[in-house]
């Protein structure tokens, strides 16, 4: 037997339980030589009798002590694999949850730099809309205007202010409705109604939807075009115009004018009788862009 065994477990590391059982190991090693070689000596030399016997006594003893150390060092190799193993697991769990963890922070940031936007948007819209009260009219907006308010002066009529926020064509309407009728739907519901309609009736309506480029709308591009106007501007939703038009007087059953500058009028829904919804459509007269207002009797 040696003193240099190696073991198929990595290197010895002072005080590891591996060194620690190499020790143990080594020294009971000496101490089976230090018998074995007692034992040699006491069996005289011309009984051949007795050296047999002890020759035999010593291979089972040796045998027998590899055995054990055997066992010991196979129970410790598991209980060293075992321990790597948990190691690897909560390397593992640590990884996972670490990338958890990132997927969180990056889906923060994201909602983070939407909601951002959305403020930015909102406080570039106020800021217009306070220039607009602020600021003079350009001389064509004040043209418009003018123009706008004469034809409203021939009908009896006079202007009702929309806020300038996006949804101002579908709260002027909201406006009409509640004028006839006492008809309560908010800008937000007839948006949803016109989507509704659109999707319902898409072959009416496609073949007159384009894209920013003036491309024909994809069916991918349509549900977008959709989902936009079901959305108040205030969460990424679109503007309304003619086709929203056309579908809320489908919808209300009622007929849709807008009075333009020059006396110009465009009408929805001419077949429905009965007093009409009337609206106005500006195009210059305000910083944020097109804007529709609403009127009422004078």
């Amino acid at each position: 037997m040696s003193d240099q065994d190696e073991s198929p477990v990595g290197s010895d590391v002072e005080d590891s339980p591996l060194a620690q059982l190499k020790r143990t190991q080594n020294k009971e090693k000496k101490e089976l030589r230090a018998k074995i070689t007692s034992m040699k000596r006491a069996v005289p030399n011309n009984d051949k009798k007795k050296k047999k016997e002890v020759s035999t006594l010593i291979e089972k003893m040796e045998k027998e002590l590899k055995e054990k150390h055997d066992v010991q060092m196979t129970e410790l190799e598991s209980k060293i694999g075992a321990v790597k193993i948990s190691e690897q697991v909560d390397e593992t769990v640590n990884e996972q949850a670490k990338a958890k963890e990132e997927a969180i922070k990056k889906k923060l940031a994201k909602n983070q730099k939407k909601q951002d936007k959305k403020t930015a948007e909102q406080q570039r819209r106020a800021q217009l809309a306070a220039e607009d009260e602020a600021n003079a009219e350009t001389s064509r907006g004040q043209l418009e205007n003018k123009s706008i308010l004469e034809a409203l002066t021939e009908r009896s009529l006079t202007l009702v202010h929309i806020d300038p926020d996006g949804d101002c064509l579908f709260s002027a309407i909201a406006h009409q409705l509640s004028l006839q009728g006492g008809v309560d739907l908010s800008s937000e519901n007839l948006r949803s109604q016109a989507a509704t309609y659109i999707r319902e009736h898409s072959d009416d309506f496609v073949p007159f939807l384009t894209d920013d480029q003036g491309e024909p709308l994809s069916e991918e591009g349509f549900q977008n075009y959709c989902e936009k106007i079901e959305k108040p501007c205030a969460l990424g939703g679109a503007w309304g115009g003619a086709p929203e038009l056309r579908a809320i007087s489908q919808i209300v059953k009622k007929k849709i004018e807008i009075i333009q500058p020059n006396k110009q009028v465009t009408v929805f829904g001419e077949e429905f009788k009965g007093n009409p919804l009337v609206i106005t459509y500006h195009r210059y007269a305000y910083n944020l862009g097109e804007h529709y207002n609403s009127t009422t009797n004078a």
